[in-house]
C-alpha cells in the first residue's frame, strides 16, 4: 500500500476518532434527558454511528485495495 493511500486510511480513522469524540457526552448523559430529549439523541448519536461506521468500511476497503 502506498503512502498516499495510507494516509487516506488515517484521515478516514480519524475522523471517525473525532466523531466518536464529539458525541461521547451525549451517549453518556442520556439517563438525565427527559423522553423528548433522549429520542433526539439518541436519534443523533444513531446518525454518528452510520457516519462512524461508513468512515471504517471505507477504510477498509482501501485496506483490502491496497
Amino acid at each position: 500500500m502506498d503512502n498516499d493511500m495510507l494516509d487516506l486510511v488515517d484521515r478516514l480513522c480519524t475522523v471517525a476518532g473525532m466523531i466518536m469524540e464529539d458525541h461521547h457526552l451525549s451517549a453518556i448523559t442520556t439517563s438525565k434527558m427527559d423522553v423528548t430529549a433522549k429520542a433526539e439523541c439518541l436519534a443523533d448519536l444513531a446518525g454518528a454511528g452510520q457516519d462512524i461506521f461508513t468512515l471504517i468500511a471505507a477504510a477498509r476497503v482501501l485496506t483490502r485495495l491496497g
